[in-house]
């Protein structure tokens, strides 16, 4: 293909938090941007999904807020009417009420993949079902190639992904980053996270707001997404697995597993109640174990690929948000520079 030209400023792999509010940070500041996603939706863990007549979050089931810059967006997202604080703490189970810290637990309006759907809304160019396979580079920037052949151009690359998906679209990096950028990305490590979304027709005995967090259980967060606010119109019920339960029960059969957490679930199902159906999540990425310094990573010795997501701004939510917008900064700086 003809290099005289290159399309956009910044190609984006992700649509999920940070890769959106980086090209948010991009497209004020002037730039082209063109962000890929093979998801079906936008979101990456910021996933909601229909089940039966209900709404389920399956990703992300609330966010707090610690950092000062995210308040602020977290703020306006609340003036928008698109995040609502849920509640300040959680009960493990043996408590009535649930106890709390002075943090409010935030939580989205219609399910977690609204707010990156308001998020995306604005962007110019954000194309979902589009797996990259490949990415390489000449003096002039970056080639993307998707599985259908399609080839996107940019001088420069924003990769979000989970790092060992990052690493195995750069053919695991062997001859685009230094060893020694490489050997750093490919220390980060990511716990699994097993999900059951239940539909249940009768009442349960959840204590309020509706939702058990224990931290040190198998089942470590059962959460009722109709008392949450999302889904009027059923019961719907997500579970998770601990990360070390997830491990253990990865490869067993979808059956084995979700009957596994519906013995838990059943534990807060009053006489009557009976569940109409059932969806197994597999989040192999659900949280870093481990990450690298700063909010954003940039590669040596090519045209400027940068990393970020929630493996370089700290846990989850707040952390991929701020992460986002130090990439879209840094390549500002980049480019100005």
């Amino acid at each position: 293909m003809s290099r005289d030209h290159v399309s956009v400023d910044v190609l984006i792999i992700g649509a999920g938090l940070a890769g959106l509010m980086a090209a948010r940070k991009l497209e004020e500041a002037g730039l082209s941007v063109i962000v890929l996603d093979k998801g079906r939706s936008v979101g990456g863990r910021m996933a909601t999904r229909r089940v039966g007549p209900g709404l389920a979050d399956h990703g992300a089931q609330f966010f707090t807020v610690r950092d000062p810059v995210f308040e602020a967006h977290v703020d306006q997202w609340k003036a928008d009417g698109v995040v609502f604080v849920w509640s300040h703490g959680f009960s493990d189970g043996s408590l009535v009420t649930a106890p709390t810290d002075g943090h409010p637990r935030h939580a989205v309006n219609g399910g977690m993949n609204e707010l990156t759907k308001h998020l995306a809304k604005d962007l110019n160019d954000v194309q979902i079902n589009t797996k990259v396979v490949t990415a390489t580079c000449d003096d002039k920037g970056w080639i993307l190639q998707n599985e259908n052949g399609g080839l996107f151009l940019g001088r420069s690359l924003i990769m979000t992904a989970p790092v060992p998906q990052s690493l195995q679209i750069l053919d695991e990096g062997a001859t685009i980053l230094t060893r020694e950028d490489y050997d750093q990305l490919a220390s980060v490590e990511y716990a699994p996270c097993l999900t059951g979304v239940f539909w249940v027709e009768g009442a349960l005995t959840l204590p309020p707001p509706g939702a058990v967090q224990r931290k040190n259980n198998k089942i470590t967060w059962i959460g009722d997404n109709q008392q949450k606010g999302i889904s009027k119109d059923a019961v719907i019920v997500t579970l998770q697995a601990s990360e070390e339960y997830s491990k253990q029960m990865w490869n067993a059969p979808d059956g084995r597993i979700l009957n596994a957490l519906r013995t838990n679930l059943e534990i807060f199902m009053r006489d009557g109640a009976v569940v109409r159906e059932a969806q197994l999540k597999r989040w192999r990425y659900s949280r870093p174990t481990s990450s690298i310094e700063g909010r954003v990573f940039v590669a040596d010795n090519t045209p400027p690929l940068l990393f970020a997501g929630d493996a370089f701004g700290g846990p989850r939510v707040e952390g991929a948000t701020l992460s986002g917008l130090a990439a879209g900064e840094k390549l500002i700086e980049i480019f100005n520079s």
